[in-house]
């Protein structure tokens, strides 16, 4: 075993002991997530700043835990003075490995809006909009306000449960504890963290928009199941979008119909392509509507007239809304109380 710095001294002490060798250490090194890890870091590349072993509070037990890689990408570069918002994509980030293939099940379309991908950083994830043709208003998810949620990228299908193989004995068993507890789960709370402690102070006039998604590598065989009549067909699949469905929080707009995350499982040698070619253009397309609508964003109310005859091309339509004449957009830009607008690092 070589030294890793000529210019500092070894001391003799410091080397395998127990009859350890190099071999075994480099085998168990290879066997755990570390590797891989280390690999999506250099994938990721200097277009993200990336933190490693980036920490968080559980949802659940309230416990420190830590999430394999959080990566932020600034998207408005550079950004604009004159725009109440800058937009970032947030990526974080679980990577496992196996011998043993992960199996999805249960193919499920994907639903009406998604609480990840979500847009977070604003004073709301909605935006509540009026008219001039009706005393009702309307409350939508600011992807839904942007009309992103009718992109590719957020209405692709997914499957609703995911399993991990196990061995028991010559045969295989499935897993479903396992993957939750590695993929779902870590993810899950990550983001619920990432949400709270982005959120802004009531004072704020100026916004950081983040697009958060979160995404699970494997280094392991990712397997389609599907149920037909003759059987079970299996496919290989590179990349699959698990829906998890929850309980919305109490006091929640519509908060009978509960929330759904997506989490893209993605295979390690399908990353960069899930990257540049589908997670990075939906990002920018966001940050393009985003930047355009700034004060609708920063403010989380909107006008649009004729609203109660037709609800098709909300994103073209809308306008900033004018608290004292609700039925015209915006004529004058007031100004903070407070500023928050501070240097990216």
């Amino acid at each position: 075993m070589t030294h890793s710095d000529p210019e500092i001294s070894n001391p003799q002490s410091n080397h395998l002991k127990g009859g350890l060798t190099e071999e075994a250490l480099t085998a168990a090194i290879e066997k755990s997530g570390y590797p891989l890890q280390s690999a999506i870091y250099e994938l990721l590349g200097s277009d993200f700043r990336v933190q490693q072993e980036w920490g968080f509070r559980d949802r659940i037990t309230g416990d420190m835990r830590s999430c394999d890689l959080m990566a932020m990408k600034e998207l408005d570069t550079p950004p604009s003075d004159a725009s109440r918002i800058r937009t970032s994509l947030t990526v974080l980030i679980e990577c496992k490995q196996s011998d043993l293939p992960y199996i999805f099940f249960s193919p499920a379309r994907s639903p009406w809006q998604l609480a990840l991908p979500q847009v977070t950083g604003l004073r709301g994830r909605t935006v509540r909009v009026w008219t001039d043709d009706s005393g009702a208003t309307w409350t939508h998810s600011v992807l839904r306000a942007l009309e992103l949620d009718e992109e590719p990228f957020m209405t692709r299908d997914g499957f609703s449960i995911v399993s991990k193989c196990a061995r028991k004995g010559p045969k295989l068993e499935l897993s479903g504890t396992d993957a939750y507890n590695g993929i779902v789960m870590p993810l899950a709370s990550a983001a619920t963290h990432f949400i709270t402690s982005s959120a802004p102070k009531d004072t704020y006039h100026w916004f950081d928009a983040y697009l958060l998604c979160g995404v699970a590598v494997l280094d392991a065989p990712m397997v389609e199941a599907k149920t037909t009549p003759t059987g079970t067909e299996l496919h290989f699949t590179p990349w699959c979008r698990l829906f998890r469905h929850e309980p919305e929080d109490p006091g929640a707009f519509m908060e009978h119909t509960g929330q759904t995350m997506a989490i893209d499982v993605v295979h390690k040698d399908f990353f960069t392509e899930y990257l540049s070619g589908h997670l990075i253009p939906f990002a920018r397309s966001f940050s393009e509507r985003a930047l355009r609508h700034h004060e609708v964003l920063a403010t989380g109310k909107a006008f649009v007239p004729g609203m109660n005859a037709n609800h098709n091309g909300l994103y073209d339509r809308l306008q900033p809304f004018d608290s004292e004449f609700p039925s015209n957009p915006k004529s004058r830009r007031q100004m903070p109380d407070e500023g928050n607008r501070v240097p990216r690092q």
